[in-house]
């Protein structure tokens, strides 16, 4: 019961995004914490219940009517009988979607409800129950098959951080100051990952149109990292060749600053290659929604922060999906004038957890589960010349719904890259990923998944 695949063209086309108008620009620390922790100014739009609340409606009817008049989907069907069928809990249940329909579309979906509210006047807060409400319609009276209690998690929870993500996004997109071609690549840029915002622009007659010179302009640094080159995501698989991949990495703000905003800072991870499971192979999302500075001074500073996370894996070797909380500990410490570190730390609970299995349930190959994560992260930067990351990942799952008990992995990624100019760098990544999956009734499954990456980056900065 697919709702949207519109994720899996958004992408391809932020690429395109980047053609906005960059430019390279460097930032230096602060030590003015109360300037820092003030809330982002938020471009003043009026509050318009009656036209979120229908935007939200028109978000549910859409892909109905496509899956009732265009591909006349059984599931459409829908009646009173039906409705009343869904509305008691008693009857929810665990869907066979294919894996990207549950861990893409649906979060996606999520983020069109969550920005019918957010693109019409209302705050981060006021918007998040949209997704929860958009999901739950669509879940009891979009369709005529049993409620999925994993649908309703994702989008939700996908929803409201792939949702806040693309609102801050449109916005540095469309204050662009440009014409012609490059204003209407950039509204229709905006209107594919952002649609309610876009229907807004186009009702309120801005479509095309520059913003007010005394407009409220988001000034929160953007950095933009466009890499390609080759990989190999299995290196002990002898059958698969080196394949050409791509990706794009867009850091928005700093942990340090706007920390009690949420997004104030977020990170955007996309990639896509050559696989034979999926053209896009990672969408990770982090944003803080709240932090407390803990230290700070002309060495180091520290903040406690804590971040709404949406992962989606999904190659030859392994696929994972989920939402998590993390709470996270962002360390920067200026070693000398010319070498810098910053570290993070981080651990929660995984609210939903989709990953692999060794054969089927329910029509689906993956199961269900939550549990908790950690994550450790540490930059070294040497003169704007070297850098050295590493980052390490671990995800313990108890299984809801499925043929495993338990699922348990490990990550760990590098990465070296070398600056050729202001602009363009070399990097090499190798990678390790260890997975086992304990069954109920039958083997467990362990795996070794040493991977690499080599190719060239291009990083922008625009504010």
């Amino acid at each position: 019961m697919s709702i949207i695949s519109g994720l899996r063209t958004t992408l391809p086309l932020l690429f395109l995004s980047i053609s906005i108008p960059i430019y390279a620009q460097t930032t230096s620390p602060q030590s003015e914490t109360d300037s820092l922790a003030s809330p982002i100014e938020e471009i003043p739009v009026k509050k318009r219940f009656l036209r979120a609340s229908s935007s939200l409606l028109i978000a549910e009817l859409i892909p109905w009517s496509y899956s009732k008049f265009i591909t006349h989907a059984e599931f459409s069907n829908i009646s009173l009988k039906t409705i009343g069928h869904n509305l008691k809990l008693k009857n929810w249940a665990w869907d066979d979607d294919a894996f990207p329909t549950n861990q893409i579309d649906h979060p996606y979906h999520g983020s069109v409800f969550y920005n019918s509210f957010r693109s019409n006047g209302f705050t981060f807060w006021q918007s998040a129950p949209a997704a929860l409400v958009g999901s739950y319609l669509w879940e009891t009276a979009g369709e005529n098959q049993a409620p999925s209690k994993n649908d309703i998690i994702n989008t939700t929870i996908g929803g409201i951080t792939i949702g806040e993500s693309v609102h801050r996004l449109t916005r540095k997109i469309l204050q662009v100051r440009r014409r012609g071609f490059r204003r209407y690549l950039n509204e229709t840029v905006s209107m594919v990952i952002n649609p309610t915002n876009g229907f807004r622009r186009i009702a309120d007659g801005e479509w095309g149109k520059l913003a007010s010179r005394t407009e409220q302009i988001d000034s929160t640094l953007l950095l933009l990292e466009a890499e390609s080159g080759i990989r190999k995501v299995n290196m002990r698989d002898d059958q698969a060749n080196f394949g050409v991949y791509g990706r794009l990495k867009l850091i928005y703000g700093n942990p340090f600053e706007n920390y009690k905003t949420p997004f104030g800072s977020f990170v955007l991870n996309a990639e896509v290659g050559q696989d034979d499971s999926s053209f896009v192979n990672a969408l990770n999302i982090v944003g803080a929604v709240n932090g407390w500075l803990l230290s700070s001074n002309s060495r180091s500073r520290h903040l406690v922060s804590i971040t709404s996370n949406y992962d989606y894996i999904n190659n030859q070797a392994w696929y994972y999906g989920g939402q998590s909380i993390n709470f996270y500990l962002f360390s920067e410490f200026g070693l000398n004038s010319k070498t810098k570190l910053k570290t993070s730390v981080g651990m929660g609970p995984i609210l939903i957890g989709a990953y692999g299995e060794n054969g089927k349930y329910n029509g689906r190959f993956y199961d269900y589960g939550a549990g908790a994560g950690l994550n450790a992260n540490a930059e070294v930067n040497m003169s704007d010349k070297f850098m050295f990351e590493v980052h390490y990942n671990a995800r313990l799952t108890g299984t809801w719904n499925g043929n495993t008990s338990s699922y348990f992995s490990q990550s760990i990624a590098t990465e070296l890259e070398y600056v050729l100019s202001k602009e363009l760098s070399f990097s090499t990544a190798p990678g390790l990923v260890l997975l086992k999956e304990n069954y109920k009734t039958t083997p467990d499954v362990h795996k070794t998944l040493p991977s690499l990456k080599v190719g060239f980056k291009y990083r922008f900065a625009y504010n």
